[in-house]
């Protein structure tokens, strides 16, 4: 099998956005390593690392045996991670491109729909 580049950070991704569409349910199970493995084109060792580092977070519990299942508050925290970094990281980015853009308030106010 040929693996993409596709590293942990994409899976970790994919969870987030699982969860946030309510693909994954808190409680429910997701993949298996090795269907995610699959399903990413990955080394199933990258699914681990990102498996890991999910459960690190408390978004994940694995329970031995079974598989690994969303935490309870998962959709609140992944949805406040998401909220700041939304408003520290890309909004900025987004302004600063508009600015280098002659963008005026007006045109991005008519844009957004404001």
């Amino acid at each position: 099998m040929a693996y993409s580049s596709v590293g942990f950070a994409h899976i970790i991704d994919y969870i987030h956005e699982g969860v946030l569409t309510g693909r994954f349910t808190e409680g429910g199970r997701i993949p298996s390593v090795r269907d995610m493995a699959e399903l990413m084109q990955v080394a199933p060792n990258t699914v681990v690392h990102a498996y890991d580092k999910l459960e690190r977070r408390g978004l994940v519990h694995t329970m031995r045996g079974i598989g690994y299942f969303i935490s309870e508050g998962a959709v609140e925290a992944i949805r406040a991670d998401k909220r700041r970094i939304f408003h520290e990281e890309m909004i900025p980015r987004f302004l600063r491109e508009a600015k280098l853009l002659g963008i005026t308030s007006e045109e991005l106010r008519k844009a957004l729909d404001l």
